[in-house]
Formats: C-alpha cells, sequence, structure tokens
C-alpha cells in the first residue's frame, strides 16, 4: 500500500501504528468508548496516547464543539446512543490528525445535531482535512465533494452527489 510516496506494507508493525496514530483517526459506528473511563478520560485518552501537550484541555474543547461540554465527567452508560456516538467524534477530532474516517457519524443522532456535526466535519475539510464519511443516508452524501457509491461490492459511482452539490442548510432527512 503507497501512500504519501512510501510503501506501508514494506515497514516493520510499528512504524506501521505510529503512522496510523499520527496520521488516521476513525469515527466508528459502534463508538468503541472505554465503558470505565468518563467521556473527557475517553477523549483524553487518545490524546495522551499521541503524547499531546495539554491533553485535558483539548478534550474539554473538543467535546465541547460537539455539544457536551456539560456532561464531561459522565460514564458512556450514562449517556444517550447520540451523546456516545458525539464522544466517540470528539475522540476521533482530538489529534488533529490529517486523515478523518467516519463510518455513519450521524447514524444515532437527531436532525438538528446530525446537521451541526456535518458542519463540524465540513470545517475539518474545509481546513485542509481529509475526510471521508460512509453512509448510507443519500441526503448526506449531498454535501460531499465527491461521492463513491458502492453496490455489492463494486463501484457504480463515483463523482459529484447526484444532484449536485447541496449546502448542510439545505438538508432534510
Amino acid at each position: 500500500m503507497h501512500i504519501n510516496g512510501g510503501n506501508l506494507s514494506l515497514t516493520n508493525r510499528a512504524n506501521r501504528f505510529k503512522f496510523r496514530r499520527e496520521t488516521v483517526s476513525f469515527i466508528f459506528q459502534t463508538f468503541n468508548l472505554f465503558p470505565s473511563l468518563t467521556a473527557l478520560e475517553n477523549v483524553q485518552f487518545v490524546l495522551d496516547m499521541a503524547k499531546a501537550a495539554n491533553s485535558r484541555e483539548r478534550a474539554v474543547e473538543v467535546l465541547t464543539e460537539v455539544g457536551l461540554g456539560e456532561r464531561v465527567n459522565h460514564f458512556p452508560h450514562e449517556l444517550s446512543g447520540g451523546e456516545q456516538q458525539r464522544v466517540a467524534i470528539a475522540r476521533a477530532l482530538a489529534t488533529g490528525n490529517p486523515v478523518l474516517l467516519a463510518d455513519e457519524p450521524t447514524g444515532e443522532l437527531d436532525f438538528r445535531t446530525g446537521v451541526q456535526i456535518l458542519d463540524l466535519l465540513q470545517r475539518q475539510a474545509v481546513a485542509g482535512k481529509t475526510v471521508l464519511v460512509v453512509t448510507h443516508n443519500r441526503e448526506i452524501s449531498r454535501v460531499a465533494d465527491r461521492v463513491i457509491e458502492l453496490s455489492s461490492g463494486r463501484i457504480i459511482s463515483d463523482g459529484e452527489p447526484r444532484g449536485g452539490k447541496a449546502a448542510i442548510a439545505d438538508l432534510s432527512w
């Protein structure tokens, strides 16, 4: 696998892990939160792993960005599914990695919160990050610069969203 001019498959496990930790952030559909850690600690954990300075302050900052500033000391079982999803999103955003892979990032969210998260992801892309979103929601795909549509494991289209790109404010689902 060639990335940025290098063959990642030829490097050792430690270098692959370092590459992933410093380059790619994931928003998992299943959240993958540590149940014994608070929302703050779940986000701070990835920052501590990345040896980031001011990890606590950064964790509070991104939790506030996703609308959970008042819920930082709650454990996952004390949060709704949508709140847990936003903790997972905050965790992915915290490191500032240049690539963000998001699997159904709005799947557990109500429309209003989903729009806020899409706006946050769009701001990441505008800031120069590569944001890849996997979704079954065609409406959400309308805000993308490029949509790759799959069916039965095959690419059936690749290009602009059907009907052209839309502003987040024009979405409804």
